[in-house]
Order: structure tokens, then C-alpha cells, then sequence
């Protein structure tokens, strides 16, 4: 089981050097930039993101382990996972819109929403990890399905999304997260510099859920 674990934490690293990069890569940085994280602030961002997302590979490991193939037909393929292909999108379009919008808005449901989401966003930061992880491409899904069909118990599968997704966590991500940190600083104290800044961030994680929403029709 340890030659295994090996294994399939090698195949992780392989993700998190591409797949990763370029699937979380433009979401990641473009809420950290646009969001005026620290590179500290930023690095936190990261691993709690990563975090999550290893909770989604156990989900998947598991429900592929104990359902097997019809958890791929039925879950991966099916109603429910456009449900979730849909809710994701449109989560991740509201943060977008939220940071659009920025702090000066006029109503304060919306003033609420902003602080409560963005200014205090673990949970937002958890949401996003969860989709993306819920949401994976082919590759991906099918590293996650072997990981499920192989494991001889459900503590084999454990181990394996965990080895796995610790894996893809070892990514270069991690320096371009560091580097988004730093970025609301090379703006210095410009505000009109940063809000144009900021609006970009927000568009592109708009169309970035509009992608997501638009794989379900």
C-alpha cells in the first residue's frame, strides 16, 4: 500500500505542476490580487482553498468507492452533478460581481454581503476550494475514479485522495500566490489605480463562472 500511496501522491505532484496551475491558477490569483490580499494573507488563501479541494477528492474517492460505477454514471455524469456544475458557477460569479461592485455600495444588504463574504472570507475561500474540487476536469476525475475502483476498503481510498491531493497542493501556484500578495503593494496607495484593478480581478472570475454555468446546457 505504501509503493501505492507513493504512487498516487507522484501523480498529484504531475497536477499541481499543470492541470492545477491552469484550471485554480486564473480563480486563485485574481480573487487574491483583487481582494488586496498580503502575500501572507495570500498563502492562507491558498491552503485553505487546497484544503478543501482534498475534501472534495475524499467525497469523490469515497462515493466512487463505495457506489462504483454507478458513481461515475450517475453522480459524475448525471443530473446531480449539473446541479452542482450550476450552483458553483453561480457562486462564483457573485464573488465576482461582489468584488465589481466594491466596498461603496448603496444598499446595505449589499455592504453586508461584501464584508461578511470577501473582507471575512474563509467561507467563501471553502466554497471555492469545494467547487473546484467537485468540478474536475477528465484527467482528474479519472485519477479519482482509479483511486476509488483499486482501493480494497475505504481507508485505502482515504489515504489515497488524501496522498493524491496533498500532491497537486506541492504546485508553483504557491509562487504565484505569493506574488498576487504583492501586487496591491507594487500599487501602492492609488485607489482609482487598484479599483480599475480590482474590477478587472472581478470580471474575470465572472467569466470564469459564466464558464462554469454554460458546461450545464
Amino acid at each position: 500500500m505504501t509503493r501505492a500511496i507513493v504512487s498516487i501522491f507522484i501523480v498529484g505532484l504531475s497536477f499541481g505542476m499543470g492541470t492545477c496551475v491552469s484550471s485554480c491558477g486564473p480563480l486563485l490569483l485574481s480573487y487574491i490580487a483583487g481582494t488586496k490580499k498580503s502575500a501572507l494573507k495570500g498563502l492562507i488563501v491558498y491552503f485553505l482553498f487546497s484544503a478543501a479541494r482534498i475534501t472534495a477528492y475524499l467525497i469523490l474517492g469515497l462515493a466512487v468507492f463505495f457506489l462504483g460505477r454507478f458513481a461515475q454514471e450517475r453522480i459524475f455524469a448525471g443530473a446531480l452533478f449539473k446541479y452542482i456544475l450550476l450552483l458553483g458557477g453561480l457562486f462564483i460569479v457573485f464573488i465576482g460581481i461582489l468584488m465589481i461592485a466594491g466596498k461603496n455600495l448603496d444598499f446595505k444588504f449589499c455592504r453586508f454581503l461584501y464584508s461578511n463574504v470577501l473582507e471575512r472570507d474563509k467561507k467563501s475561500i471553502l466554497i471555492f476550494g469545494l467547487t473546484v474540487g467537485l468540478l474536475p476536469c477528465a484527467p482528474l476525475l479519472a485519477t479519482l475514479s482509479v483511486v476509488g475502483l483499486t482501493a480494497k476498503s475505504w481507508l485505502e481510498s482515504v489515504l489515497y485522495s488524501i496522498a493524491f491531493g496533498m500532491g497537486t497542493v506541492l504546485s508553483p501556484l504557491i509562487l504565484l500566490v505569493i506574488f498576487a500578495g504583492f501586487i496591491p503593494q507594487f500599487l501602492g496607495n492609488n485607489q482609482k489605480i487598484y479599483r480599475i484593478f480590482s474590477i478587472i480581478c472581478g470580471l474575470i472570475i465572472v467569466i470564469l463562472g459564466i464558464r462554469l454555468i454554460t458546461k450545464v446546457f
